[in-house]
C-alpha cells in the first residue's frame, strides 16, 4: 500500500461560502487521475466548529462523516449523525449544522452525479450504509467488510504507530485495509476491477 495523501501535510482552505475551513485530499482533478473509470469526486476535512450553514455545491451528491456526534437541518428537517455515521444528501439541499457538542472534524466525499436525483432520500442512513448509487459512482463506508476486489482506497480516522490520522492510503490488488487502525473505505458498488 502507498500514503497517496495526508491531512498533516496539506494546507486548510476556506470552504466556498468562506464559514469554515477544509484540508482537500483529493481534487475533482486529482480523482480522474486516480479512477477514470468512475464519476470524479472530491475527498476533503473539515473543521468544525461552530453551527452555521452549509456551503451550496449543486451538481454534487455528498456522505458527509462527523468524528464526533452533530445534528443536521436538511432542507428543514433535523437529522442527528452520530459519531463516524455517514449522512448523505446532495450538493443543492439546503443544509445546515445546527448541533455541535464540541469541535471537530468531517470526512466529506463529494461525488459529481449527473442530476438523476437529490439525494432527499438518502439523508438519515447509518453506519455501514451506501449511499443510493449510480454505477461508476465512488462511495465511503464504515464498519463494513468488502472482497479485497471492490475497494482501492482507505482513509484512517484515527492515528496508529504506523498512519497518521486522515492519511488517504491505495492498496493493491488484494491488500486489505490495516487493522490496527478504524478507517473508511471508499469503494465502488459495481466493483468493477477499474476502482
Amino acid at each position: 500500500m502507498r500514503a497517496l495523501a495526508s491531512f498533516a501535510d496539506r494546507d486548510p482552505i476556506p470552504w466556498a461560502n468562506g464559514a469554515g475551513q477544509t484540508t482537500e485530499l483529493v481534487s475533482l482533478a486529482d480523482s480522474a487521475q486516480l479512477t477514470p473509470g468512475l464519476r470524479p469526486w472530491r475527498l476533503s476535512i473539515a473543521r468544525l466548529e461552530r453551527v452555521g450553514p452549509f456551503s451550496a455545491l449543486p451538481g454534487m451528491a455528498r456522505t458527509f462523516l462527523p468524528t464526533a456526534e452533530v445534528a443536521l437541518e436538511i432542507d428543514g428537517h433535523v437529522h442527528p449523525v452520530p459519531a463516524l455515521s455517514p449522512e448523505h444528501f446532495h450538493g443543492s439541499q439546503n443544509v445546515s449544522l445546527v448541533g455541535l457538542a464540541e469541535p471537530c472534524f468531517a470526512v466529506n466525499l463529494m461525488v459529481a452525479d449527473d442530476g438523476a436525483g437529490d439525494g432527499a432520500g438518502d439523508s438519515g442512513a447509518g453506519a455501514g450504509e451506501g449511499s443510493a448509487s449510480a454505477h461508476g459512482e465512488l462511495q465511503m463506508s464504515i464498519g463494513e467488510q468488502f472482497p479485497a476486489s471492490r475497494f482501492r482506497f482507505v482513509l484512517t480516522l484515527e492515528s496508529g504507530v504506523d498512519f497518521p490520522r486522515f492519511q488517504l492510503l491505495e492498496l493493491e490488488r488484494g491488500e486489505v485495509a490495516p487493522d490496527e487502525v478504524s478507517v473508511a473505505v471508499l469503494h465502488s458498488e459495481s466493483g468493477d476491477a477499474h476502482i
